[in-house]
């Protein structure tokens, strides 16, 4: 039995009439009988009560209505989900990126254009290191990253890297430190005596490997009091005097109370976030997302 059948009997036991349900289904009254009696002698049951005035449902034929409602209607969702699948429209979009990402606004905001505009779309958040990011990516087992890579990274040459924000690394100070004295900028130099509350060197953040980077080329390196994983925790200790840090200026966003955020001048503090995916692995899915963002120069 197929689909055309399931139809054929749906319209006979809705219109009641078979002249009405030919006309329905535009074939002839004739071939519409012959195909219900088949379907009967199919089944072994009697479906519909024949009269010369009017045709009733048995209630087999009462049953067999609902199931075959039901198979229609799967039918048409199977057709519908694998067609707006195909179209991006749905399934599930794997995203990964840097804890700084969630804190601006291109992020957030794409994030949720995206979500109303293809509301079917499952979204498989996951925050990571711009290293894990990468190797993810590559993998295949993530279709789009958020990566603050440092300067020194050379991105694999298989990934499409679109640049989608620029931002800069600031000092962090303790509210009550001597340096917030000064008004203005301050230089990288002025923090060659501090002590520093980073992430260790090697966890794969781009941003404090660049932090090292600056202070090497102001000719010394951080003293490192506290080694810190969330950024939360780093800025929190900050603001108890434990020492000062370089961050992003994204994560001013993080209102954490007894810091202050200054200006570095004399330095490359330029820090991009970038977007990244694997152009081997088609997926309309994921170019929908990246239209998203626009490239900056």
């Amino acid at each position: 039995m197929d689909l055309r059948q399931f139809r054929y009997f749906v319209a006979v036991a809705e219109e009641l009439h078979f002249t009405r349900a030919a006309a329905r289904l535009n074939i002839g009254q004739p071939p519409l009988s012959l195909q219900i009696q088949g379907i009967e002698r199919e089944l072994g049951v009697t479906l519909l009560k024949r009269t010369r005035r009017n045709v009733e449902l048995t209630p087999a034929g009462e049953l067999f209505l609902k199931e075959a409602r039901l198979a229609l209607l799967q039918a048409e969702r199977a057709v519908e989900t694998v067609t707006r699948a195909a179209k991006g429209e749905m399934g599930t979009l794997r995203l990964s990126f840097i804890t700084s990402v969630p804190l601006v606004n291109m992020f957030t905001s794409a994030v949720r254009s995206f979500r109303s505009q293809y509301p079917h779309v499952h979204l498989e958040l996951k925050s990571r290191s711009s290293v894990k990011i990468i190797d993810e990516v590559l993998l295949g087992t993530v279709d789009v990253g958020f990566t603050r890579p440092s300067i020194s990274t050379v991105m694999p040459s298989s990934l499409s890297v679109v640049p989608v924000y620029e931002d800069r690394l600031m000092a962090v100070l303790p509210v009550d430190h001597p340096l917030n004295a000064r008004s203005g900028p301050i230089a990288i130099e002025d923090l060659k005596d501090e002590k520093f509350v980073l992430r260790p060197r090697g966890s794969g953040t781009g941003f404090y490997e660049q932090v090292f980077d600056l202070c090497a080329e102001a000719g010394f390196s951080p003293h490192i009091v506290q080694e810190a994983i969330e950024a939360t925790t780093t800025l929190g200790l900050v603001a108890a005097g434990v020492g000062v840090t370089v961050a992003p200026k994204a994560l001013q966003s993080i209102n954490v109370h007894d810091v202050t955020w200054r200006e570095i001048t004399n330095a490359n503090v330029s820090s991009r976030i970038l977007l990244v995916h694997s152009a081997a692995n088609p997926n309309p899915i994921r170019e929908r997302f990246v239209k998203k963002f626009t490239p900056i120069d």
